[in-house]
């Protein structure tokens, strides 16, 4: 008796003319919007290619270890991050957090700045995937669905015919429930296949096992969304008794979730949370770099020094100092030395000044972190908990972290460049490079820079066990709601009236 209710549903609602209006609709923007993404993934992954042989010209032209201390508008040494592959399906911060970052041993990384830029014709679509599409447009046409499969049934007396024959109602619903999903699934399983087969023809990409472990998550995902507004249509049509009182407070529903929730959140957030000056924190760094220039100059003077310099009296001396709110750098260079036996002590100058600006980069990276946590981080952070009010928020952000396109992955790859950044200033520390001759001159030394032993920046991707971890609380919701309407619907059709 169930399969003859599913089969007679999903017959009714093939043959309707919103399940064709939703089948062209949703086909158009899926694939359409999958190809003009693909597009923009190419650019940017040929900006990110062009960016690691950028780099690796430039540290290839170094003469100089100290060169590698600038973190001015040209620094040497960067890491680039690679654009997330499935940032085709959501795009998440992928495209508007930065990609670049400066490394230094006198400076932590704590900003990230872009290498390159998509085409800007393809640029109208960047708040458009196919989680948005999902988000938005599948939703809707869930509740069309659902919101008169039993009010309109009442209206028309077929309901009460169906009871009348000893159809359990229990049978009833769940076989509404289930082809009512099953005639909504049709539109999203051809647009996501269309969409993939269309992806496929792009030589640039190329799904690994574990992308489609993602993808087909995200795509359940989906479904447990859709699934979610579905039933919340189906609770809605079995409390009341007309078809079009249920599509009024459907309407209603999915414009507070989708659309008012999701954006006053952040405004809300804005207001309730503001981001504090950072004046306090710059004024603290900057005391901690006046005590570093205090310790330099207290460690000439106990050498009754006054210029490290004089003694070896360079026949050329260049210094290129750079200075941002939390970190420094310094270029120095040297030629045609008068005195041979005035460059050890150089060399032991700068073993004791570029060692202690390390380790003041790392203090002034603990004020600005605290700065960070305590204020855009934490009003992220809270943005994105109270949004959870919203189904729509929670299924974007699921998706996002599945994606790998999420304010986290992000984090996490800020943590890697700071980690990365830790290695090196460990490299220069044991290779004695900051003491050594090659830090400030290359006279006297015909070789080339050696960096064969030199690390180099390699971005690690968080595993779909680590994502599936943090998906978790929102998977859940998402499943909790779906049972609680579900039951909503069930206890509410028990008691409804077909008279």
């Amino acid at each position: 008796m169930l399969w003859t209710i599913v089969r007679r549903e999903i017959t009714a609602n093939i043959l309707s003319f919103r399940f064709l209006m939703g089948l062209l609709i949703y086909f158009s923007l899926i694939v359409t919007n999958l190809f003009v993404l693909t597009r923009g993934y190419e650019d940017r992954l040929q900006s990110y290619q062009t960016a690691l042989r950028e780099n690796e010209d430039q540290i290839g032209q170094v003469k100089k270890y100290s060169e590698f201390g600038q973190i001015g508008q040209t620094p040497k040494l960067k890491c680039n991050r690679k654009p997330k592959l499935l940032s085709i399906f959501n795009e998440g911060v992928d495209k508007r957090k930065g990609n670049s970052v400066a490394v230094a041993h006198g400076s932590v990384p704590a900003v990230a700045e872009q290498h390159g830029s998509d085409n800007p014709y393809l640029n109208i679509f960047s708040s458009i995937d196919f989680t948005v599409i999902c988000q938005v447009v599948m939703s809707l046409l869930a509740l069309l669905f659902s919101y008169d499969a039993i009010s309109r049934e009442k209206e028309a007396g077929t309901l009460r015919l169906a009871l009348s024959c000893a159809i359990p109602r229990p049978t009833l619903l769940l076989g509404k429930y289930i082809a009512g999903m099953a005639s909504i699934s049709l539109p999203l399983v051809a647009s996501f296949v269309g969409g993939l087969l269309v992806i496929q023809f792009s030589p640039y990409v190329s799904f690994s096992s574990s992308e489609w472990v993602r993808i087909l998550l995200i795509f359940l995902v989906s479904m447990l969304y859709v699934s979610l507004f579905f039933l919340i249509g189906l609770f809605l049509s079995a409390r009341t008794h007309r078809a079009s009182i249920t599509l009024m407070f459907s309407m209603c529903v999915w414009v507070f979730f989708v659309l008012i929730v999701p954006n006053l959140t952040v405004l809300w957030v804005e207001h309730a949370s503001p981001i504090r000056s950072e004046r306090s924190s710059k004024t603290q760094a900057d005391e901690l770099w006046t005590e570093f220039r205090t310790k330099v100059a207290e460690y000439l003077k106990e050498r009754g020094v006054e210029n490290p310099w004089d003694h070896a009296k360079p026949g050329g001396l260049g210094r290129s100092s750079d200075r941002s709110s939390y970190g420094s750098g310094e270029i120095i260079e040297m030629s045609r030395f008068a005195n041979e036996d005035g460059i050890p002590f150089i060399q032991e100058f700068y073993g004791f000044k570029e060692n202690l600006r390390a380790q003041y980069a790392d203090r002034m990276w603990q004020i600005r972190k605290a700065y960070l946590d305590e204020n855009p981080n934490r009003q992220s952070l809270l943005a994105l908990n109270i949004s959870r009010i919203s189904p729509a928020a929670v299924y974007y952000n699921t998706a996002a972290i599945l994606a790998e396109t999420d304010l986290g992955s992000f984090y996490q790859f800020m943590e890697q460049t700071r980690q990365y950044r830790r290695e090196w200033v460990e490299y220069l520390r044991d290779e004695k490079i900051f003491s050594s001759r090659r830090w400030f001159t290359e006279e006297g030394v015909q070789r080339d820079l050696d960096l064969s032993g030199m690390p180099r920046f390699k971005e690690q991707s968080e595993g779909v066990g680590g994502s599936l971890q943090r998906a978790g609380p929102d998977i859940l919701i998402l499943a909790v709601l779906n049972i609680l309407f579900f039951m909503g619907a069930f206890i509410s059709f028990l008691r409804y009236d077909v008279i």
